[in-house]
């Protein structure tokens, strides 16, 4: 039934076609995904309008367009543009290859349908060899092919360690001049050290009591605690006044101007309590001249001292019981 429409469908289109349309399908038969050939063509003159069709990728649902190109061939006074379409199908079955319109002069001009059969490719099973799935290969590299790919992140990483390593070099010569150049300060030298930068420091210009009161105290109290050889930093204020007031070579005036330092400094650092200007001068020179006095003297070997083990100094031995 299907053959017959194909045929009545030829039939009743044959008549309708002038002579300058011409079209051929060079091949009817084909397996699926094979190419057969349509050619068309279509005559003209000088002064001719023609309009070519609008082709997609495909004709029709089940067959396709592969490739689509164009000629023009003149022979003497006969001009002819000819069509060449690749057709295929990957559907077995039998199909209509629909006719193809032109436009010449305002008249549509098409093309003959063809029938195209498309065989299915058969497969004998029972002497096909079934392989077995291969795995998944692995690309091997080479050094080249991974410094071709790769060599920026190297030539950065590279620059990073020359960097990291002139840092590091650089680090442990500073440190090592550090070492040479810090040797062990006696305890006074390291007082002076403190009220020098101390004063460089310009708290009282800023009104800054609380804290200048609190580094002047700390270093008084480290250095008594270094004299005299005990924990000066961790004893209450009272406590250090009763101790200092044991002490024979301590003059009375230094005793009675350490109690009232000591009382000031407390209410500067915990009462928000301010002294006046020459309460600070006062103070400054007091404890200029009270390290004076209380310095560790030089002491003949055979005499009793006691030598800092660090420093080499040697310290006036007291009873501190």
């Amino acid at each position: 039934m299907k053959k017959l429409l194909l045929l009545g469908c030829l039939a009743c289109s044959i008549f309708g076609y002038a002579q300058e349309l011409e079209s051929k399908l060079e091949i009817n038969k084909i397996k699926i995904g094979e190419p057969a050939r349509l050619t068309f063509s279509v005559d003209y003159k000088k002064g001719d309008k023609i309009i070519g069709p609008d082709l997609k990728d495909s004709l029709t649902h089940h067959i396709e367009i592969l490739n689509h190109t164009i000629d023009t061939l003149v022979e003497g006074e006969q001009k002819k543009i000819i069509h060449h379409l690749d057709l295929t199908s990957f559907d077995a079955g039998e199909f209509l290859v629909r006719t193809i319109e032109i436009e010449k002069n305002g008249e549509k001009l098409k093309t003959k349908p063809f029938q195209l059969e498309v065989q299915d490719v058969e497969v004998d099973t029972a002497q096909a060899k079934i392989q077995p799935i291969k795995p998944v290969m692995t690309e091997e590299y080479s050094w080249k092919d991974y410094w071709n790919r790769y060599w920026i992140y190297g030539i950065a990483a590279l620059i990073l360690f020359i960097i990291a390593l002139v840092l590091v070099v650089l680090y442990i010569r500073s440190k090592s001049k550090n070492l040479k150049n810090a040797a062990p300060k006696t305890p006074y030298e390291e007082m002076l050290a403190g009220l020098k930068s101390l004063d460089a420091k310009k708290y009282l210009k800023r009104n800054e009591q609380k804290e200048y009161y609190t580094q002047l105290s700390f270093i008084l109290r480290r250095y008594i605690g270094k004299v005299y050889q005990f924990s000066a930093l961790e004893v209450l204020s009272d406590d250090l006044i009763q101790y200092i007031q044991q002490k024979e070579d301590v003059l009375t005036e230094d005793k009675h101007k350490l109690k009232a330092f000591l009382f000031d400094a407390d209410l500067v650092k915990f009462a928000k309590h301010e002294l006046p200007e020459e309460k600070h001068q006062d103070y400054r020179q007091w404890i200029a001249e009270f390290v004076e006095r209380i310095k560790p003297l030089d002491i003949p070997v055979e005499d009793l001292a006691t030598e800092d083990s660090v420093t080499g100094e040697k310290y006036k031995k007291w009873d501190n019981s």
